[in-house]
């Protein structure tokens, strides 16, 4: 286990000794629809699964390589305490690539992270919310996918109430792929917005950083509560760097069992 696998497990651990405010909320917040999750969670003896189904394609017609497929997410969180709760995350990828005429195909298990999420401040009118999430993939996935070491992720998460109107999502980190050394920086940006009655919509920027190479995208979908426990929603969005030209779209749910 590498020095930096050390300090992030450590910070895990010592967040599980604080005490905090109610987090229950009247209805469900979920990380879904977009990148970007929120600092809240789901409340102390609260079960939450989020789910969905993606299509995604990817084009870089002058080095002759593209590909497609489907990914499932599903991402399963439980509090523990008011502010603190524990979470898993698993994706399974179905994908063809095809490399200047060669094909092949993938599938298995893509990503398995377990971690955390802790709620540090909650904040009023443009003071924001803040929350911190420490999250792990571990090295378990299947032979198209896999990696040879734990791989750390951290974001810090922001959110803040701009008018009756608007809510602003923010969130700022770093993960590494667990085959080499070289970190990744990234941020989302989320301008959320109700649209009518119980369906909401919202507009994302989100990036990476990677040895100086910047990647941006933008992506923009719906949510509809069904009861205050059930949420379904759709999303989809574009991107275009370094001669790749990508898409992806999603339709999901999100659903909590109260204590």
């Amino acid at each position: 286990m590498n020095k930096l696998t050390k300090v992030c497990f450590l910070l895990f651990a010592v967040s599980l000794s604080i005490e905090g405010f109610g987090q229950y909320n009247e209805t469900i917040r979920s990380g879904r629809p977009g990148q970007s999750i929120g600092p809240f969670t789901v409340g102390k003896g609260i079960f939450q699964i989020q789910t969905g189904m993606d299509g995604f394609g990817y084009e870089n017609k002058s080095a002759g390589f593209k590909g497609d497929g489907f990914l499932n997410n599903t991402v399963l969180r439980y509090g523990i305490a008011e502010r603190w709760e524990i979470s898993a995350l698993a994706d399974y990828k179905v994908e063809t690539i095809n490399d200047n005429g060669l094909e092949s195909d993938l599938s298995g298990l893509a990503a398995f992270d377990i971690g955390g999420r802790y709620h540090i401040y909650s904040g009023e009118g443009l003071i924001p919310s803040v929350g911190l999430q420490l999250r792990f993939r571990l090295p378990v996935l299947s032979e198209d996918y896999e990696i040879d070491h734990v791989a750390p992720r951290f974001t810090l998460i922001t959110s803040q109430k701009l008018s009756d109107t608007f809510t602003l999502f923010t969130n700022w980190g770093g993960k590494w792929n667990g085959t080499n050394s070289t970190g990744t920086g990234f941020y989302t940006i989320n301008l959320a917005f109700p649209i009518s009655g119980k369906l909401g919509g919202f507009v994302e920027n989100y990036g990476s950083l990677t040895d100086g190479n910047f990647d941006s995208r933008f992506d923009t979908g719906l949510s509809y509560l069904v009861n205050n426990d059930l949420q379904l929603d759709i999303l989809g969005g574009p991107g275009s760097n370094d001669g790749v030209k990508d898409f992806f779209f999603s339709v999901g749910l999100s659903w909590r069992s109260k204590r």
